[in-house]
C-alpha cells in the first residue's frame, strides 16, 4: 500500500514536471512578442558624481538582554575619488521586522546628510524606493536595485493589457526577473544587442506627489535582470544607467560596483560581532558586573557563564 502511494505521487509529480516545462515551451516561444517593451541603452563612460548606501544588522544576545546592531556603509565618489564611511548604531529590544525597516530608514537618514554635504548627482541603494520613511526629501534622482523580489510589483504595475496579461501568465510557472530574462534575451537573439537593456517603466507607486517607476535592467548580456525603482525625472532614467553600466561590469558580474562594495562595508560578520561584544565588555564596566551580580543573587548562573 505504502509503494502504491509513492508511486502514484512520483508519478503525479512527473505529470506536473512535464505540464511546467510545456507552458515554459510556449510562454518561450511568446517572448519574441514583446520586443517593444525593452529598449537598449548604450553605456557612456563619464565622471559619475554618486552615493550608494546599503546596510547590515544583526542582534546579539547578552547576559539574556537582545541587543541589536546596525551598520551603515556610505561609498561617496566625485570627479572619480571615492571614500566611505561608515555609521553604526545599537538599538534595545527590537524585533527583525522591525530591525530591518530602522535599518533601511537610516539608510536614508544617513543619505540625507551626505547629499547636504556634497555635490552629488545620483543616490544608489539596495533595496526598493518604498516603504522608507523621509525618502521623499530626497532631491537627486534615486535608483534603487532590488536583488530579491519578494512581489511582483512590476508586472501588477503594467498597463498595456496583452503583456500584462503575458506576466500574469508566465508568473504561474516562474518568477518575474526569469520572465523579463527570457524576453531580454530574445531581444539580443533577434537584434544581437550587446548593451544594457532596460524594460518600459511603469508607475509602481508614490512618494509624495511623485511617481515611482519600476522596471527591469539587464547590465550584461545572459544575467539574470534586476528590478530597479527609480525616483526623479522620468526623462533622465536612460541617461542615468547610460551613465551607470560601465561600473556593473566588475567586480560582480552585471551589478553595479558601487553597491557591492557598501554590501561588503556594511555586513557584519562574526569578528565584527565579537568586536562588538569587547566594546561592551568594556564600556560596561561596572553596570555589567552588577548585573552579574544580580543574577548570580537570583540563580541565574547560566546566563553569566553564557555571556
Amino acid at each position: 500500500m505504502f509503494n502504491e502511494v509513492i508511486i502514484n505521487m512520483l508519478e503525479l509529480i512527473e505529470t506536473r514536471i512535464a505540464q511546467i516545462r510545456d507552458k515554459a515551451v510556449d510562454l518561450f516561444n511568446e517572448a519574441h512578442n514583446y520586443l517593444d517593451y525593452v529598449m537598449r541603452v548604450p553605456q557612456v563612460r563619464t565622471s559619475l558624481r554618486f552615493a550608494a548606501v546599503d546596510s547590515g544588522f544583526t542582534e546579539i544576545p547578552y547576559l539574556g538582554f537582545r541587543v541589536s546592531v546596525i551598520n551603515v556603509a556610505i561609498l561617496i565618489n566625485i570627479d572619480g575619488k571615492g571614500r566611505v564611511m561608515t555609521m553604526f548604531e545599537p538599538i534595545l529590544g527590537i524585533g527583525d521586522e522591525e530591525l530591518e525597516r530602522i535599518a533601511l530608514n537610516m539608510e536614508i537618514k544617513c543619505a540625507l546628510d551626505v547629499i547636504r554635504r556634497n555635490p552629488v548627482d545620483l543616490l544608489l541603494l539596495d533595496g526598493a524606493v518604498l516603504g522608507r520613511d523621509g525618502i521623499g526629501k530626497v532631491g537627486i534622482p534615486v535608483l534603487a536595485h532590488v536583488k530579491d523580489v519578494r512581489s511582483n510589483r512590476y508586472s501588477q504595475s503594467i498597463v498595456d493589457s496583452s503583456f500584462k496579461n503575458y506576466m500574469l501568465k508566465a508568473l504561474q510557472v516562474m518568477e518575474e526577473p526569469l520572465i523579463m530574462h527570457v524576453i531580454m534575451e530574445s531581444f539580443r537573439a533577434v537584434n544581437g544587442a550587446n548593451d544594457t537593456l532596460i524594460s518600459r517603466p511603469y508607475i509602481v507607486g508614490k512618494i509624495g506627489e511623485r511617481d515611482v517607476l519600476g522596471f527591469y535592467v539587464q547590465y550584461v548580456p545572459s544575467t539574470l535582470p534586476i528590478y530597479v525603482e527609480y525616483l526623479g525625472d522620468p526623462s533622465l532614467i536612460e541617461r542615468v544607467i547610460s551613465y551607470l553600466a560601465p561600473l556593473s561590469r566588475v567586480p560582480r558580474l552585471g551589478y553595479p560596483a558601487p553597491l557591492y562594495v557598501v554590501d561588503r562595508v556594511a555586513r557584519i560578520n562574526s569578528d565584527f560581532r565579537r568586536m562588538i561584544r569587547l566594546i561592551m565588555e568594556k564600556l560596561g564596566g561596572d553596570v555589567l558586573s552588577d548585573l552579574r551580580g544580580v543574577y548570580l543573587k537570583m540563580g541565574l548562573n547560566e546566563y553569566v557563564k553564557s555571556s
